[in-house]
């Protein structure tokens, strides 16, 4: 998640109904520290703010690790049963859908466990390179595009959210900067994923945007 794209999210959360909101499902929520150590303007800018307001969040993955409060495959229909007994009002999936093959049926699931007039708060890249997590299908989709895999709700806030250049990202932190050169550097060790962070060097100048979306679940 890019910090343009989580403060977009953490403000749009936070005007959000609570009474509606919460509990909220995090999907694909990876560990605890990726979200405070990795990347930690998701938990400055998402998470430590619903927090400090006593908002409820479940962190959902389908691989069990520290900060992961629930593990299945939201694709299972008996694992969505049982979320039903946590009192899901909400969900949030960030930066999911472009790694499934099947995208909208992830979709409708997510629709499925979100209670009558809860909200889902739905963000993917829209300008973006190529990351597979283990796959990536380049699933670039304009806010319009994206609300249609959401069938039965209302679009509350869409928009294309500018999330400045891959330079401006690295040079956050000299730690960033230096261990991305000397990711650069080593193209032998893991070639996938080294693959992978020297097509960002085609951002540099180039700005990222991400798709954000808030969507509310019509009534039945």
């Amino acid at each position: 998640m890019l910090p343009n794209e989580a403060a977009w999210l953490g403000r749009h959360l936070r005007g959000l109904d609570p009474n509606l909101a919460f509990p909220l499902l995090n999907v694909g929520s990876s560990t605890g520290k990726f979200a405070s150590r990795e990347q930690p303007w998701i938990d400055a800018e998402v998470f430590g703010p619903l927090r400090a307001a006593n908002g409820r969040v479940v962190n959902c993955d389908i691989k069990a690790a520290p900060g992961v409060d629930v593990v299945g495959d939201l694709m299972d229909a008996a694992f969505v049963k049982e979320l039903a007994n946590l009192g899901i009002k909400s969900v949030l999936c960030a930066n999911v859908l472009e790694h499934l093959t099947k995208p909208a049926e992830l979709a409708r699931s997510l629709v499925d466990v979100v209670a009558d007039g809860g909200y889902l708060i739905v963000s993917g890249p829209y300008s973006y390179p190529w990351h597979p997590d283990p796959i990536d299908t380049l699933f670039r989709p304009t806010p319009e595009e994206l609300a249609t895999l959401f069938p039965g709700t209302v679009t509350i806030a869409a928009e294309r959210v500018r999330c400045g250049t891959f330079w401006e990202y690295v040079t956050r932190s000299k730690r960033k900067l230096v261990m991305t050169t000397a990711r650069l550097m080593l193209p032998a060790y893991k070639p996938r994923d080294w693959w992978a962070s020297a097509l960002r060097l085609g951002w540099l100048t180039r700005e990222f945007e991400a798709t954000c979306l808030v969507l509310q679940k019509r009534a039945r």
